[in-house]
């Protein structure tokens, strides 16, 4: 009975002593994306990471890098090498994005950080787009041309047959000329709202499916996720 006691005794002693421990990364990163929508090519748009210590020890950012950037459109604003946060501190790190050329970009932040109990690195990715565009009017005219030649020459078609190919057509076409309308009397919430249900019709993802497909699909698609990106910011 003895030798039971004790055993049990020890189990409970090894079962606390290993609630106590920390696996050593009692921090938190507010993002694992940053995603700064479309920005107009010569301009700059920021956004931050925020880093916040839970632990009785101060942790510090050793380094930081950015990754897959040959074009260095992606910038840290302030230099946060050896800043040191405090228990229950915290510290924001500003990204800059300033895209130089029409194009997508995707890159990733990596982040060191020194702590008691060793060297933790944090990866943030990183992604924007370019545009030409600084009036949304603009590019909706041009996805609207888009969509009516890729009809014109078969590399966008209604899903179904007959009929009903033809009403799905014409119900992404009505989005496209309501979401003009709108952006040219300034309601830009409403537009990303019917933008949104334009975008549903192109990318195949949740209800309701594809409404149009073809070669040009996920070009369309683009073009209206870019839009999206622009009425919201």
């Amino acid at each position: 009975m003895k030798t039971l006691l004790s055993l049990t005794a020890m189990m409970l002693a090894v079962l606390c002593f290993n609630l106590n421990q920390t696996n050593g990364q009692d921090y938190d990163i507010s993002e694992d994306t940053l995603d700064f929508g479309g920005v107009q090519i010569g301009f700059s748009e920021t956004d931050v990471i925020t880093i916040t210590n839970n632990d009785i020890k101060d942790i510090i950012i050793n380094s930081y890098s950015i990754n897959n950037d040959p074009d260095g459109v992606y910038s840290v604003v302030s230099d946060p090498v050896n800043v040191a946060i405090g228990t229950n501190g915290s510290y924001d790190l500003e990204v800059e994005f300033t895209p130089s050329t029409d194009d997508y970009y995707e890159a990733e932040l990596s982040i060191n950080i020194l702590t008691f109990y060793g060297t933790f690195t944090e990866v943030i990715t990183l992604i924007g787009n370019s545009t030409n565009y600084d009036d949304p009017c603009d590019l909706v005219d041009d996805i609207r041309q888009f969509y009516r030649e890729c009809l014109a020459d078969g590399t966008l078609e209604g899903t179904g047959s007959g009929r009903r190919a033809k009403r799905r057509e014409r119900a992404l076409r009505c989005r496209l000329r309501a979401i003009s309308y709108l952006c040219r009397h300034g309601y830009y919430c409403y537009a990303s709202w019917v933008t949104q249900t334009a975008i549903k019709r192109t990318d195949g993802l949740g209800c309701p499916r594809d409404f149009v497909t073809g070669s040009n699909l996920e070009a369309l698609n683009n073009d209206l996720l870019l839009l999206q990106a622009i009425l919201q910011n």
